[in-house]
């Protein structure tokens, strides 16, 4: 009951991101984000809210084990919500469609303002403030191959379910359904490296404070990116076609999942370095400190 009732309060905390960015707004003399079709204001509201209930739910495994501070693992919620969702999602709108094109000052406002607001609900509610496994003590060769790596990886893991459902979603693009386009291939290909980079940074802070087993590492961060990075848009993107909607959504829930287990094996402690007895061992582990 007491984690239903918590669970309430982060999507009060994203019900209350709404209103504080009408406030902010006004104030600010910004212009509000427009969105094509012409769907009906009650049912916006209402895909809105199930889109912040999902939200909140998809980061739910992944807020509980988390250990740090109540401060730290608020951060390390809000900063993976402004890059993934934020950040990504303006670069997304950019070069795919046509949403942004009055400018993005009021979408980074109201990323800022959501990744604000949840992130701290989310850390405060979920988690406990006690030493996590930490990262391995690798050397740089290690840890920047590992890094390469991963960064490289990211593409090819979009380019690989992309295809697979490119057959259904490009006539949706190439007749330019409310304002969507595909950019040269060269575009793609940049924007992918781009938002790889941004992946790992927000990523591998949830590693280092982790406190569970690596396979729970893997479904908590594969279910966030897929629910943060595409089911949380699309089930609020109410103006486009359910056929894009579905097949985006298992697209990015299987690269989630995908780019998540190349993230645990590449950089989470190895299962058999936390089992060891020994002192001598685990002083090889970065644990943060706790409170």
């Amino acid at each position: 009951m007491k984690t239903i009732l918590k669970l309430i309060a982060c999507w009060a905390a994203f019900a209350a991101a709404f209103v504080v960015l009408g406030i902010v707004t006004r104030a600010l003399h910004l212009q509000s984000i427009s969105l094509p079709g012409n769907t009906p204001f009650r049912i916006q509201i209402l895909a809105q809210a199930g889109a912040g209930a999902l939200l909140v739910l998809g980061l739910y495994p992944l807020a509980r084990q988390l250990a740090a501070p109540w401060a730290v693992r608020s951060l390390a919620m809000g900063d993976f919500l402004f890059l993934a969702l934020g950040v990504n999602g303006t670069i997304e709108a950019r070069k795919f469609t046509h949403f942004l094109d009055g400018g993005i000052a009021p979408a980074i406002v109201s990323y800022v303002i959501l990744s604000l607001l949840v992130g701290t609900a989310l850390g405060w509610f979920f988690g406990a403030p006690e030493p996590p496994v930490g990262l391995p003590d690798r050397g740089f060769i290690a840890w920047s191959s590992r890094g390469v790596a991963a960064w490289l990886a990211w593409p090819l893991i979009y380019f690989i379910f992309g295809a697979c459902i490119a057959p259904i979603v490009v006539p949706y693009y190439n007749a330019g359904i409310v304002g969507l386009h595909i950019p040269p291939l060269s575009t793609i290909l940049e924007v992918q490296l781009l938002r790889s980079l941004i992946f790992l940074a927000a990523s591998l802070p949830f590693i280092a404070l982790w406190k569970g087993s690596r396979r729970s590492l893997w479904f908590a961060l594969g279910l966030t990116h897929a629910v943060v990075v595409g089911l949380y848009g699309l089930v609020g993107a109410t103006f486009l076609p359910w056929v894009l909607r579905i097949a985006h959504g298992i697209e990015i829930t299987c690269d989630g999942f995908a780019y998540a287990g190349l993230l645990v094996l590449l950089f989470a402690v190895p299962a058999a370095a936390t089992q060891r007895a020994p002192m001598g061992e685990t002083t090889q582990l970065k644990p943060c400190p706790s409170k």
